[in-house]
């Protein structure tokens, strides 16, 4: 059953990575006109991004927050976070692409803000947000 569950994962992985780099790279070469002065998608795009944004962002969050809460002995909060992600390559792998697919759909938010829809704004925020949280996470001191 862990083999199917980590497969179910890694093809959430895959679909969130693929929507959104496609997102990133149609925004980048989008070029507004009267017309259509703003990227637009249909419905069911809108949704199926939303919703793996978020089930991807809070997934690994959370599964981190509760590896970590595994770790006993440590000082350092940095010292559980990288004990519990050594623990599974799949949250490693999972916190590594949305990180990165995160930081390039922020990049072709910057640079094509104008033409970009609310979701792209809304979820480079939230991936900002999720970055601030990791680093804030390496600079708190526990007890």
């Amino acid at each position: 059953m862990r083999a199917i569950l980590q497969l179910l994962a890694v093809l959430v992985l895959a679909l969130f990575a693929s929507i959104w780099i496609w997102i990133g790279i149609k925004l980048l070469s989008f070029h507004p006109s009267r017309q259509t002065p703003v990227l637009t998608f249909t419905e069911p795009q809108v949704t199926v991004a939303g919703f793996l944004a978020s089930a991807v962002g809070a997934g690994t969050a959370s599964i981190l927050g509760i590896e970590i809460q595994k770790v006993n002995g440590q000082n350092t909060l940095v010292a559980q976070v990288n004990q519990a992600a050594s623990n599974s390559a799949l949250l490693t792998f999972g916190i590594l692409l949305y990180a990165g697919v995160g930081i390039f759909v922020l990049i072709a938010w910057v640079f094509s803000s104008n033409a970009s829809p609310d979701m792209v704004g809304a979820f480079s925020l939230g991936v900002l947000g999720w970055l601030g949280g990791a680093l804030a996470a390496v600079f708190r001191k526990t007890a």
